[in-house]
């Protein structure tokens, strides 16, 4: 191998995307199956109804997910801790905007005892008092640390002004709120959603006719119930001139910079384009941004752009920080080159060939485990995106592939996508630091 020669760059063939197996039980539960691992292990994912959108104090959800494990009717925290090392397994959560999840990775043939072990946490757990308060005691510690920070600063003041004062995704967590929490009220929470009307199971890895028969058998026992009061999300519509707020932090050696624009939802035809207009501009090491405040003008060590889905409506979102006085510098070029993407003669065909592989390069990787593949397709019910979003970003970033289409094509695509959701007269502007 001559390593002074760089290896040839292939484009990928196509890509396919298989669904998971579904098994319905009589109690309403869906179990999701995605096998294929070489290796004998597996994950097994409970999503239950409850997340931000439906805690009624900020940090509630998550508090509660963190504190399952501490303890059950059958196990103590040390207890639950100790069987997991043993067996080499380990346990983790997470809240999204609607669902909770909570996860078990272990190896094959320590399922069968850790099953009954994951059940007790999510259906029994008893929030004992003394765990609860530490728990409560360090969150609150790190959120004191957070708030010092510009960029928690600039993205708490930013929220309400592009959600709406009262809607859930607007609240912050204050560490007072988070001491105030009780057990009776984790627990409260916790309960009111074990009802199998509303559970989602995943299981992915190399899943043996043994652990489904284990799963299928274990889950068809969970009784149901009333179902969980699901929170709908309402924005507010979008103001047609720019708001800014500023927020002071006194010796402050940089500033945070977060700017959102509202623009269509997942549901609208658009939103691929869309999120891929949003990658061209700071979604990559190689994007816009990136390569011209971060590297060509060296303003800030980082800036990105990403965009907040929703079924209704969605949120392009860039943030950076930079140099006190670079503030006004940076808010002016972020906003020269989105009106640069605006412009299809702004396009290179190397930029376009650059993007099209690395969206393809993501949607590839999804493809390499059952692991990988059960989590875009947990974004089903998680984001609420339809069945085909993995074909239809396949067939958009092939479209920007100078390849398959000419570079005009290409360049006017992402122009006209930029210039029909890119509305800058509605951007929000929140400064932490100044």
């Amino acid at each position: 191998m001559n390593r002074t020669i760089a290896p040839q760059v292939h484009n990928f063939g196509p890509l396919h995307l298989t669904s998971p197996r579904v098994i319905r039980l009589h109690n309403g539960i869906h179990i999701y199956i995605e096998t294929g691992s070489e290796a004998d292990v597996n994950r097994l994912t409970i999503a239950l109804p409850g997340g931000g959108a439906e805690e009624p104090v900020a940090g509630l959800a998550s508090c509660t997910a963190s504190l399952l494990a501490e303890g059950t009717n059958h196990y103590s925290g040390a207890d639950i801790a100790a069987r997991l090392e043993y067996a080499g397994a380990w346990t983790g959560t997470s809240v999204s905007t609607h669902h909770t999840s909570i996860t078990l990775s272990s190896l094959n043939d320590k399922f069968a005892e850790l099953l009954p072990l994951l059940i007790d946490i999510v259906f029994h757990p008893i929030f004992p008092a003394e765990a609860t308060n530490g728990i409560l005691r360090r969150r609150a510690a790190r959120i004191d640390i957070e708030r010092r920070k510009v960029s928690f600063l600039a993205d708490e003041a930013i929220r309400p002004l592009a959600y709406g004062a009262s809607s859930p995704l607007a609240r912050s967590e204050s560490a007072e709120q988070i001491l105030s929490l009780t057990p009776d009220q984790l627990r409260e929470f916790h309960y009111s959603r074990l009802s199998s009307n509303d559970i989602h199971v995943f299981l992915s890895g190399n899943i043996t006719p043994r652990i489904e028969a284990l799963v299928t058998d274990t889950f068809s026992r969970i009784a149901s119930g009333t179902s969980f009061g699901m929170s709908s999300l309402c924005f507010a519509s979008p103001a047609e001139s720019p708001r800014e707020v500023l927020v002071e932090l006194p010796g402050s050696q940089q500033s945070a910079v977060n700017m959102m624009i509202p623009a269509p939802g997942r549901l609208d035809s658009s939103f691929v384009p869309l999120r891929c207009a949003v990658t061209a501009l700071g979604g990559y090491f190689g994007s816009r941004l990136m390569l011209n405040i971060r590297e060509a003008r060296g303003l800030t060590y980082g800036i990105s752009a990403s965009l907040f889905g929703y079924p209704e409506r969605s949120f392009i979102s860039v943030a950076t920080q930079t140099a006190c006085d670079s503030v006004k510098d940076v808010r002016r070029l972020i906003l020269e080159e989105i009106e640069r993407m605006k412009d299809p003669a702004s396009y290179t065909e190397d930029e376009l060939m650059r993007l099209s592989r690395f969206l393809l390069s993501g949607l590839a990787a999804t493809l390499d485990t059952p692991f990988s593949r059960m989590d875009f397709f947990k974004t089903k019910l998680y984001a609420s995106t339809p069945d085909d979003y993995f074909e239809i970003q396949e067939n958009f970033a092939r479209r920007l592939d100078p390849a398959n289409t000419s570079s005009k094509e290409a360049a006017e695509l992402l122009a006209s996508t930029t210039a029909d959701n890119f509305n800058v007269s509605r951007r929000i502007t929140a400064v932490a630091g100044l």
